[in-house]
């Protein structure tokens, strides 16, 4: 029998596609691996890990702590880099044999590649990990088409790694990392879908989806925010007119910061 397909699944999208495609379309036996690291919303690992149940897929929870790296601690531009690299290494670690090397693949698409600043692609590259998504030149508009043919699930969590709402140069802790997600976790249970609290060196800076901003600023709302916000060490809070975008505060290949 081969050995089952090791997929990295974070929850969002991408990963999810990946994971219907291995499951449904392929019927090669799929073990999901999640890694629970203090980037982690602890409303990511509750979706995931009852997504997964749910499905009856097998997983693992991998608990892997990158801030023991001083490098990404540091927030150094080479973090995710780094970051990536030290994970699948772990996995590696936990599910090779003598036997067998495992199959490994992530999800990450074509179109994050042109249109986003990913780093830690060379780490995948260096480590074997396969990226189907982006070597079969999948676009998001192709991969929504197909999900509304197969019925596939759109992804459970979309907030992704705390760790992008830090611009490089800033400090990592996991209390800061906490204090982050308290501030969006506010905001998602009050029914905004896309959150960003974005970490300036003496400021928050606030991000939601366009169709959300007139109700964030209501007198009522917005005091309570604030109040909120603070009692969290949040003295000073912007909003961000542009409303959500991913990205915004990482910088470019060219190495200028995105607008």
């Amino acid at each position: 029998m081969k050995p089952p397909i090791i997929l990295a699944f974070s929850g969002g999208r991408d990963s999810t596609f990946l994971l219907e495609v291995v499951e449904r379309l392929s019927h090669q036996r799929c073990h999901a691996v999640f890694f629970h690291t203090p980037f982690v919303s602890p409303h990511t690992l509750a979706s995931v890990r009852a997504y997964l149940e749910r499905r009856g897929t097998e997983y693992t929870i991998l608990e892997v702590d990158p801030l023991q790296i001083a490098a990404i601690a540091d927030n150094t531009p080479q973090r995710c880099y780094l970051c990536k690299r030290f994970l699948f290494e772990t996995l590696h670690r936990r599910f090779q044999s003598e036997q067998t090397r495992p199959r490994v693949m992530e999800g990450t698409t074509l179109s994050e590649v042109l249109n986003e600043h990913r780093p830690g692609l060379r780490a995948l590259e260096e480590l074997g990990v396969e990226s189907p998504l982006r070597l079969t030149g999948l676009m998001e508009e192709e991969m929504a088409a197909l999900e509304a043919e197969y019925n596939f699930d759109e992804g459970v969590d979309n907030i992704g790694c705390l760790a992008t709402r830090i611009p490089y140069g800033l400090p990592i802790s996991s209390e800061r990392l906490k204090r982050i997600d308290q501030a969006e976790e506010f905001l998602r249970k009050r029914g905004f879908r896309q959150v960003r609290a974005r970490y300036l060196p003496q400021a928050l800076k606030i991000e939601v989806d366009l169709i959300s901003l007139p109700r964030l600023v209501q007198p009522s709302f917005r005091i309570a925010y604030l109040n909120h916000l603070r009692e969290l060490g949040f003295s000073e809070v912007f909003l961000d007119l542009n409303g959500y975008r991913t990205g915004s505060i990482t910088p470019m290949r060219s190495g200028e910061y995105q607008s």
